[in-house]
């Protein structure tokens, strides 16, 4: 569990020092960015997603949209263009650190996976 804490620490160091937001806390209505989880505390070498969490004002927003609108609400367009450039960049950033990083899939699309520095 050490190991991972120290994983997490520095995936998030490295996002702070790129100028990245780093989200502070689990509740994603207290804090926005880059929201690191561990992937499996078990698995060896650890991995990560990261989750871009926008301003909990605009979370607001889309629960007050009715389902069947959300796909043409322009917020939630505006969104996904965000939540797709803020992967890239920190996809770049992450691997530019020595970070093995790349979209999620599955269940966690819209995230991003990353692993310990490459040897």
């Amino acid at each position: 569990m050490i190991r991972h804490d120290i994983f997490a620490d520095k995936v998030k160091t490295t996002l702070v020092r790129a100028g990245l937001p780093v989200a502070s806390t689990f509740d994603s209505t207290l804090s926005c960015g880059v929201y690191v989880e561990i992937a499996d505390d078990e698995q060896l070498p650890p991995q990560a997603f990261l989750q871009w969490r926008v301003h909990p004002l605009l979370q607001e927003h889309f629960r007050t949209v009715p389902h069947d609108a959300l796909l043409g609400d322009p917020q939630v367009r505006e969104l996904r263009v965000a939540r797709e450039a803020m992967n890239t960049a920190v996809i770049a950033v992450l691997e530019n650190a020595g970070f093995s990083a790349r979209p999620a899939r599955g269940e966690r699309a819209g995230e991003v996976l990353v692993g310990e520095l490459a040897d």
